[in-house]
C-alpha cells in the first residue's frame, strides 16, 4: 500500500507539469470526462457492493429469529 501512495504521490506532479505545458485540448477535456464517469461508476458499485454486505449481514441477524 506504501508503494502505491509512493508511486501516486510520484505522478502527479508529472501530470499537473503535462497538463499545465499542453493546456486543456479537446482531447484531455474527452478522456478526463470519461475518467470521471468511470470513477463515478466504480464509486456507486462499491456502495452497492457494501449495501449488499450490510443487508445480508441484516438478513443473517434476523433469520434466527423468525424460526
Amino acid at each position: 500500500m506504501s508503494k502505491l501512495i509512493a508511486l501516486l504521490v510520484a505522478v502527479i506532479p508529472i501530470i499537473l507539469f503535462l497538463k499545465s505545458f499542453f493546456g486543456k485540448s479537446q482531447a484531455m477535456k474527452r478522456a478526463s470526462s470519461e475518467l470521471r464517469r468511470q470513477i463515478d461508476y466504480m464509486v456507486w458499485a462499491i456502495l452497492f457492493f457494501i449495501l449488499c454486505g450490510i443487508v445480508y449481514s441484516a438478513v443473517n441477524l434476523i433469520h434466527p429469529i423468525w424460526k
